[in-house]
């Protein structure tokens, strides 16, 4: 048994004390994991380590740092070891580890020491109330088996192995919370920093939401497979993110996201903070449970190279919004419009040419979160290609007939293979197509050549014509027309020269510039200082009134620094692009529309 006690020593310096007593051995070796499941990084969470002590019956024992993240302890075999270490928190992400007077967080995999020497022994952890003035009214908050806990939640938890342990963020602070019951289990939800938020709705839609992802993997038992599940929700003025565990989801968003009291109404934030709830709470199947075979079991020290994280990221990414629709919390326009923006993303990126989804999974340790002025062009989402991936095959499936395995059929095939990948030592294959041709009792090589291990556009036409529906495609009309909708058209905007620049104080930057664009050939270059257009200040604001001056063929004057040289350069407007996409339902489609009902239907997957 491996014991740890996590004390929130100083809000002003944001430390974490921690102690470790270890099962008696001589020459132990400790290490802190390099990243943490579901954010392909290494982050090297060793370096906020401050300090590291040992000690054996009350004597110090020798410590050496013998890499980036080990420690070696010259113990005795005959006395259980003390580890004394410093933790700095403050890191304000879902990945890491935070505190001052206001909030603690702690996700152990960023501040858990792991016994080398006793690697799957079972973890207890008591997490210490803090003692400053204010800290009187926190709580704490975490899915790990208590105990010994008081009313506020501090105390004594267990989990079964450091893998386990390190699976379950803590939250501690003055939070709000309500719970619901779905897939038979209790779900509490924690909400921590200040807000006005209806949390009332909330509670109904995040049932509704949960309640229908139980019900799309029920078994025959219909419960969830988690004993209880927690939602730590940590409002803020501008972060937005999660991360998911095995029982538990990590949450940052806008105060302003939560739904204001006395407001029925479907606010874009609102709406994008129920789709990262309804993404995160599909990870508990999909990824947590469903894992890939090379992280079964996670080796946290190295990165873990997979091809599949289309299938685990941007397959859920395909269900968080379309289960928002399925149990009725958004329109069937709402969705349309939603599947727009993201085919509008695709068309608007050349980086998805040169990168398929597979390569995009196996190069996400090196480049999606490392994404650089260059990467418009060179490569491309995996959760927006799986996610594209994912509505293909489903479509595709559907037009099969009424009786074809749909993309459900599919996901529960999954579960009932692979759900206990930790139990069972089973992972999905890195080449999955002859399960997905299995379940889908059809041929799908070409499928998988063409879409992910190349990089091919789905038929969309065709695909959304069998469910009644219309692709549609038009130039931009804004700066700011992220699509899915039919507006009045410019064919003179920022994005037909190809180059996206800094909104801000100050001259403009340019963000990048697309491969083959007028910016791209009357050579601009990502970090150029726009100076004037056609001899006219130009700033994020006024570009576009300029450019509504012009017309394809026309030419212009722009002046720009690059470095501390005053360059020149002369650009052509060309044609409008047709990169932006809109859905359009098609009224006289009757077989079209009974086969989008079955697709979108409101409450198919509502009941637990």
């Amino acid at each position: 048994m491996v014991h740890y006690n996590i004390c929130f020593a100083d809000p002003a310096g944001h430390w974490l004390d921690v102690e470790m007593t270890l099962p008696a051995g001589a020459d132990q070796r400790v290490a802190m994991p390099s990243w943490i499941p579901g954010s392909y990084l290494i982050r090297e969470f060793a370096r906020h380590v401050l300090t590291v002590s040992a000690e054996q019956t009350g004597g110090a024992v020798p410590v050496k740092k013998i890499d980036k993240s080990t420690w070696k302890i010259d113990a005795r075999a005959d006395a259980i070891v003390i580890v004394r270490y410093r933790v700095y928190a403050w890191d304000r992400s879902v990945r890491g580890c935070y505190f001052d007077a206001s909030r603690g967080f702690v996700n152990p995999a960023a501040c858990l020491l792991h016994s080398l020497t006793s690697p799957a022994t079972p973890c207890t952890v008591d997490v210490h109330p803090p003692h400053f003035v204010g800290s009187e009214h926190w709580k704490c908050a975490t899915a790990m088996t208590p105990i010994a806990v008081s009313e506020r939640g501090f105390g004594r938890y267990t989990t079964a192995s450091y893998d386990e342990l390190i699976d379950h963020p803590i939250e501690c602070s003055a939070f709000d919370e309500f719970t619901f019951e779905a897939g038979g289990v209790t779900h509490r939800f924690v909400i921590s920093g200040r807000h006005r938020g209806d949390l009332d709705r909330l509670r109904r839609d995040c049932e509704r939401i949960c309640r229908g992802h139980c019900a799309l993997f029920a078994d025959a038992t219909g419960r969830a497979p988690f004993p209880n599940y927690l939602f730590q929700l940590h409002v803020v003025d501008d972060g937005y993110g999660g991360l998911e565990h095995r029982a538990s989801t990590a949450l940052i968003a806008p105060r302003s996201d939560l739904p204001a009291p006395h407001d029925e109404g479907m606010s874009e934030g609102y709406r994008d903070l129920l789709g990262l709830i309804s993404h995160e709470y599909f990870h508990a199947w999909n990824v947590k449970r469903i894992k890939p075979a090379a992280m079964v079991p996670y080796n946290t020290a190295q990165e873990n190279y997979t091809q599949l994280l289309w299938l685990f990221e941007g397959f859920t990414s395909y269900y968080d919004d379309l289960m928002l629709k399925r149990v009725g919390l958004i329109t069937e326009g709402d969705y349309l419009k939603l599947l727009g923006r993201r085919l509008t993303q695709a068309l608007r990126t050349p980086g998805r040419r040169p990168q398929s989804a597979a390569e995009a999974s196996f190069d996400a340790w090196i480049k999606y979160y490392r994404a650089d002025e260059n990467a418009v062009n060179s490569q491309f989402s995996y959760y927006v290609r799986g996610s594209q991936i994912a509505l293909a095959l489903d479509l595709a499936q559907r037009a099969q007939g009424d009786d074809a395995p749909t993309l459900d059929d599919v996901m529960r095939a999954l579960w009932l293979e692979f759900g206990n990948a930790d139990d069972t030592g089973r992972g999905v294959p890195e080449r999955p197509e002859s399960l997905f041709s299995r379940w889908c009792q059809r041929d799908l090589g070409k499928f998988f050549d063409d879409y992910v291990y190349g990089s091919d556009d789905p038929p969309w036409l065709d695909l959304f014509a069998t469910l009644g529906i219309q692709y549609r495609t038009r130039p931009s009309s804004t700066a700011g027309d992220r699509g899915g909708r039919d507006e009045a058209t410019c064919d003179t905007n920022p994005r037909t020269l190809g180059m996206q620049i800094a909104d801000g104080g100050g001259l403009p930057a340019v963000k990048h510039v697309l491969n083959g664009s007028a910016a791209w050939q009357a050579g601009l270059s990502a970090g150029d200082t726009l100076i004037a257009i056609d001899g006219l200040r130009a700033n994020a604001t006024t570009l576009g009134k300029h450019l509504a001056r012009f017309r394809a063929g026309d030419t212009l004057d722009v002046s720009y620094f690059r470095h501390d040289v005053l360059h020149q350069a002369r650009l052509t407007v060309p044609e409008a692009e047709h990169d932006t996409v809109w859905l359009q339902v098609s009224l006289d489609d009757v077989a079209g529309k009974a086969r989008r009902d079955r697709w979108l239907a409101t409450g198919q997957t509502a009941a637990a």
